[in-house]
């Protein structure tokens, strides 16, 4: 791995980092005059995309690109100089819908309460918009899923 990240506070008591090309890894230095912290460490290139694996590309200037992102790199980039992170896939809870059917007592309607996910539930007649989510419906609902 030819590049190396180093890192140094400068005089004003700030991080400097600096990644440059060695053909080894093995690097020595003379820290006098770099401050009070040194450090020296491999680098790679971040490349993140859930299906497209990196690749490089060079235009007539000499300019070395990561594609499909288009991410300009030194002109001695390797394909093993980048890390290439996928996303983790999330994962979904499968959750079933139940639905409970009511009949109105004042009309030959028929509501319907369905639960959403683990707590919402939400109710087709008119009170529930109404009361803001908490019909006689949806309560006769929640007090049976709390027996």
């Amino acid at each position: 791995m030819p590049f190396l990240q180093f890192s140094n506070y400068n005089k004003y008591g700030n991080v400097r980092t600096r990644t440059f090309y060695h053909p080894t890894t093995s690097i020595s230095y003379n820290p006098s005059g770099f401050g009070k912290f040194t450090a020296v460490r491999c680098f790679k290139y971040r490349y993140e995309h859930p299906v497209m694996p990196p690749s490089l590309f060079v235009n007539t200037n000499g300019e070395k690109y990561i594609v499909p992102t288009w991410q300009k790199v030194h002109p001695k980039t390797r394909l093993e100089d980048i890390d290439w992170i996928k996303p983790k896939k999330k994962k979904t809870n499968v959750f079933k819908q139940k639905t409970w059917k009511f009949e109105s007592s004042s009309s030959d309607s028929v509501y319907t309460v369905t639960q959403v996910d683990s707590k919402t539930l939400k109710c087709s007649c008119p009170g529930a918009w109404r009361s803001k989510g908490n019909c006689k419906h949806i309560k006769e609902v929640r007090a049976s899923l709390t027996k």
